[in-house]
């Protein structure tokens, strides 16, 4: 995680936009920011697109958030960008 929060700097500033939301709102910046809402997932679906650079950051993170919470357990749910 620490990687991540180095390796982008955009992400604190991100993260604090975000935590300052609340409720649907919040929910659907956390959508967007992470290239997720519907437009973004039909446009995925018809071939490989551009992600932004907060968006790449912000996925990065979550891998690394997602990865620490697992514990190194394999098989078990994780997070689908849906590349």
């Amino acid at each position: 995680m620490r990687t991540s929060l180095a390796r982008h700097p955009c992400l604190p500033a991100l993260l604090t936009s975000l935590d300052n939301l609340r409720g649907p709102e919040r929910e659907y910046a956390l959508q967007r920011a992470l290239g997720m809402t519907v437009p973004d997932i039909k446009e995925q679906s018809r071939g490989h697109i551009e992600l932004s650079d907060d968006v790449c950051a912000l996925r990065e993170l979550a891998e690394a958030i997602e990865t620490a919470v697992r514990g190194g357990k394999t098989g078990a749910l994780g997070l689908d960008w849906g590349d």
